[in-house]
């Protein structure tokens, strides 16, 4: 970076979100400066699992929200210097609890009329396509289109698509300050030098309200850990991706039956993936625990239970290595895609575990926000002044 720089949008963040909306600000257009206070993919997006996916959210706005996202990939694909390893093969929600068949039924049918593929499974027919599944469980709801990739190739291609439309990336670049003057933005400075400019976006994840404070704008996002086992090789064990349906009351923070106190006080529900590499990544837990990315053992050993109350045959299985993540929580679990009341401060956060999936919309969100454009979605839903913490946001200016 020279001393002094200037961008018609500074863009700070550059995991698969920020990558997102550099790269969709560039294509249109816009002069880009992306930062980032370590390498891309350096935070979040390289401590999860990779989902794109529409399971876990009942039909509705957030339903179709996350259908719009994993659309996109398909698209942005083939245009991307990198194999992201974008792989739609479904992602089934096992039923282990009879009680749930109702409800499960009814999710079927509404997801069904918001045009998402998705098929129910009886027991007899998800016991044919997964030998090893528990006698327990009772039926799976699969989501055919549902996705798996490689969320650092993701964030890595972005940026690279970014500069080539001529956007500049400044990695292992801290943010010191964000300057508003008469109450309109100035200027971005950082270690490595100033950033003239009139927008900004933040798009740091769990780092946001840091740097958003810099402004005068309280973001209420909390970072939210998960960790996530990874298994030996294995061959056979699991066919794809699969989630158990309670996934959807941990993820809401909702008491469960069927669970020890340790997994309810974890937030533990069974999530499975097969990688590329023929290991296996097995999670999840949800523990508010400030900035802690430690593995913790009692967290371990309860996604590992979990796992073989699903699939037995895990019990026989080696761990080579556990890791944990942040997630950036909002309050309602549900993202931040809004202008502010600072006039050229602009925050796109909080997507919590589905920010690899939304990433490609949030960036095609905020460049029609920034350019004036109809928004492909209603944005109200996500606007920070659902939360009453600020005065009320500006409108978004092209």
């Amino acid at each position: 970076m020279n001393k002094h720089e200037v961008a018609d949008i500074v863009v700070i963040g550059g995991g698969a979100v920020g990558t997102a909306v550099a790269a969709c600000l560039a294509r249109e257009g816009a002069q880009v400066a992306l930062v980032e206070l370590g390498e891309f993919a350096w935070g979040s997006s390289r401590r999860c699992d990779g989902h794109a996916v529409t399971y876990d959210s009942p039909p509705g706005y957030f339903s179709r929200f996350c259908k719009m996202g994993l659309d996109l990939f398909p698209q942005f694909a083939p245009l991307l210097p990198c194999d992201i390893e974008f792989t739609p093969e479904g992602l089934g929600l096992l039923v282990d609890n009879e009680n749930d068949l109702e409800t499960v039924r009814a999710t079927y049918e509404g997801k069904k009329n918001e045009g998402v593929p998705v098929e129910l499974w009886e027991q007899d027919e998800l016991r044919r396509r997964e030998p090893n599944v528990a006698d327990h469980v009772v039926a799976c709801l699969n989501f055919m289109g549902d996705a798996k990739l490689n969320p650092m190739r993701l964030a890595f291609g972005l940026a690279h698509m970014a500069k080539g439309h001529g956007a500049n990336l400044f990695t292992r670049t801290r943010v010191t300050n964000i300057v508003v003057e008469n109450g309109q933005l100035a200027r971005v400075e950082t270690t490595n030098g100033t950033i003239a400019t009139q927008k900004v976006v933040l798009c740091a994840g769990v780092w946001t309200p840091e740097l958003a404070a810099m402004a005068g704008v309280q973001v209420p996002i909390r970072p939210r850990q998960g960790q996530i086992l990874v298994t030996e090789r294995l061959q056979g064990l699991v066919g794809k991706n699969y989630a158990e349906y309670g996934y959807l009351a941990a993820k809401g923070g909702v008491a469960r039956t069927g669970v020890t106190p340790e997994m309810e006080r974890f937030g533990v529900a069974f999530v499975v993936e097969p990688s590329h590499a023929g290991t296996v990544l097995v999670g999840s837990s949800r523990r508010f625990v400030g900035m802690d990315i430690a593995p913790h053992p009692e967290v371990m050993r309860a996604i590992a239970s979990r796992a073989t109350h699903f699939f037995p045959k895990f019990s026989q299985t080696r761990i080579i290595r556990a890791y944990a993540g942040l997630r950036p929580a909002s309050p309602d679990g549900k993202p931040i895609i809004s202008p502010t009341h600072i006039q050229g401060v602009y925050v796109a956060a909080g997507h919590e575990g589905n920010g690899i999936g939304l990433s490609l919309i949030t960036g095609t969100l905020v460049s029609q926000m920034l350019q004036g454009l109809e928004p492909a979605i209603e944005l109200g839903p996500l606007h920070i002044d659902r939360f009453g913490l600020n005065p009320p946001a500006l409108p978004a200016q092209a």
